[in-house]
């Protein structure tokens, strides 16, 4: 009699069981739409042959330098055709100054880059700043080389063998930040 009862206990947890996990199979959740994520991006169509790391740092009003913890790391593959390299800063975080650097401070006989476009953009607000436009809002540090016949930078060590090439932004590039800050 014992025996009867443990086996109809037995398949009655069983089905209970059973049941129970059928249930949950059947409960779907239901899709969840991705939400976009509103951030300031900054995308660079550039002309890079050889593989290296494209850096944007920026400033947003809690830092006065720029610093490691304040930018966005891109590598490249070398490719000959023009690729568009997109920097996503952190949601809610608008920039009051940027700068663009190139490679990791290690001279590796980098080949020259020519910078097609940098397009701006943060809730539908976009500036661009074309190729003949680029150093009217950038300007390349000592280690960057221009050839304005070309249009391409190449990049040098200085005197004493250091290495780090960048642009920083120029006094006209503000007024339009702030335009497409504004919300």
């Amino acid at each position: 009699m014992k025996t009867k009862f443990l086996i109809a206990s037995f398949l009655l947890t069983l089905a209970f069981v059973s049941c129970k996990n059928e249930e949950k199979k059947e409960s779907v959740t239901p899709a969840v739409e991705e939400v976009k994520v509103n951030t300031f991006d900054v995308t660079v169509d550039v002309v890079l042959k050889t593989d290296d790391d494209l850096i944007l740092y920026y400033k947003d009003g809690t830092n006065e330098w720029f610093v490691e913890e304040k930018a966005v790391w891109n590598t490249v593959k070398g490719n000959n055709e023009v690729q568009s390299v997109v920097f996503n800063l952190p949601e809610g975080v608008l920039p009051n100054d940027l700068r663009l650097d190139i490679g990791r401070n290690e001279f590796k006989g980098l080949k020259d880059i020519e910078i097609k476009k940098i397009t701006i953009s943060y809730l539908g607000n976009k500036f661009e700043i074309q190729q003949d436009q680029l150093e009217t809002f950038f300007k390349p540090n000592q280690f960057i080389s221009y050839d304005a016949a070309t249009k391409l930078y190449s990049f040098k060590k200085d005197e004493q063998g250091n290495y780090d090439p960048f642009f920083e932004t120029k006094p006209e590039f503000y007024p339009q930040l702030a335009k497409i800050s504004s919300k």
